[in-house]
């Protein structure tokens, strides 16, 4: 089931109908925790009443569109002044009808609602802890309804600034030895891989050094490029000098308020979270790789506007500084011309990626809900291990053991990459 917006409005005697004054949004269930309601007053369609008055009729005519789904759901409403209380409906206690709750004629039932705190609070972060990804995408949908987006897909200023984008000089890009390490890998020819490392000193000795990991003790130590990369396999080393070369051209840019290297250790996270997430959605080890790339590439469109944007970067940066989820997404919609995610998408159309993954990263889930869904989590789960500054994204969030390990892999390379 997909997301839902309502928009209803709590008439006088109590009853509910499709109108304006009340404003809720429905995320179903991607993982262990329940599906979410989470409702409050439209302050663009003020109704004059707390959103404690209205919630009892509001969950009545909600639960009639949502029929036998909302019988797990979590409801929680949040009111003028941003506190977030968990409400909970008894419809063992009925009192009046909520009006038309189809447009049909028919009547739903108005539960006695209870309000309680959660767990750690009232707040946005108590929220977050207690519901979590479910949470966050009601956040962020409520947050898109209420103020859209300063400009709409269709209009010339968004393709303009993504045609800008495209056509700028200054797009990033690996060099001349990811793309000899990239055809040799393809070949499977591992010589020839260790061939084109080897003028470069630093990806070298990035790899030696992962070579020598504690997980490769029993080998012994290696100074021989060609061994390391049969003991790390060309697909590992391929992403290793992908990373090598984006991060060596990148450690500073267009933009001097941009933390890039905050950048690219948030999207290792990103795709080493993925990799250890393929198991809970059912997803092929042999996808691993495609996995991988999906995760670092997620947010390169923060890169690239960056590059290719400096001033409206900065100007994000300047108004996000230390601010929370809410505000960082509130500043997107108004700075930006389009999402962060688009741009991401126009980058990669530059490449032959497989369909799965550019519509994952563009934020579709109409290819593959799993990529779609995996890729979210992934995201979320980044930001504990290696937060990164431009993303409206709470860093708060629990990180599961398999992906704590598939980030320690990476430490070797990135400690000899200081």
């Amino acid at each position: 089931m997909d997301p839902r917006i309502f928009e209803l409005e709590i008439c006088p005697d109590g009853s509910a109908a499709s109108g304006y004054g009340v404003l809720a949004v429905f995320v179903p269930a991607a993982e262990n925790p329940p599906p979410v309601v989470l409702m409050g007053c439209d302050p663009r369609h003020d109704p004059g009443r707390p959103i404690s008055e209205l919630a009892a009729a509001a969950i009545g005519w909600i639960v009639a569109q949502l029929g036998t789904v909302a019988g797990d759901v979590c409801w929680v409403v949040i009111d003028n002044y941003g506190r977030f209380n968990q409400a909970v409906p008894d419809f063992t206690t009925v009192g009046v009808t909520a009006g038309d709750s189809r447009g049909t004629g028919g009547a739903a039932a108005v539960p006695v609602v209870e309000f309680k705190r959660f767990a750690s609070g009232i707040s946005i972060d108590a929220f977050y802890r207690d519901i979590g990804a479910a949470g966050e995408a009601a956040i962020e949908l409520l947050s898109a309804v209420i103020e859209q987006p300063s400009q709409d897909e269709t209009t010339p200023s968004m393709r303009e600034f993504l045609d800008a984008v495209e056509a700028h000089g200054s797009l990033p890009a690996p060099g001349m030895i990811f793309r000899k390490v990239a055809t040799a890998a393809e070949e499977g020819d591992a010589r020839q891989v260790a061939n084109a490392i080897q003028p470069d000193p630093v990806i070298s000795a990035s790899l030696i050094n992962s070579a020598n990991a504690a997980r490769f003790a029993n080998a012994g130590k290696t100074a021989s490029v060609p061994q390391a990369v049969t003991r790390l396999g060309t697909s590992f080393v391929r992403r290793v000098v992908f990373i090598a070369e984006m991060m060596a051209r990148y450690q500073k840019g267009a933009c001097a308020s941009f933390d890039y290297r905050g950048y690219w250790l948030n999207a290792i996270a990103t795709g080493a979270a993925m990799r250890a997430l393929l198991d809970d959605y059912e997803i092929p080890a042999r996808l691993a790789d495609d996995a991988f790339t999906t995760g670092l590439l997620s947010g390169i469109g923060w890169l690239v506007v960056a590059e290719t944007h400096p001033a409206l970067m900065a100007r994000y940066l300047e108004r996000c500084k230390d601010a929370d989820p809410i505000t960082k997404a509130r500043a997107q919609r108004e700075i930006f011309p389009c999402e962060i995610c688009k741009v991401s998408e126009r980058y990669l159309q530059r490449f032959e990626f497989p369909d799965a993954i550019q519509a994952t990263v563009a934020g579709r889930s109409d290819v593959d809900r799993k990529w779609f869904d995996i890729l979210a989590r992934a995201m979320r789960v980044s930001q504990g291990i290696s937060p990164f500054n431009c993303l409206a994204i709470p860093t708060t969030i629990p990180v599961p053991d398999a992906c704590r390990e598939e980030w320690q892999r990476w430490q070797s390379f990135l400690a000899a990459g200081n």
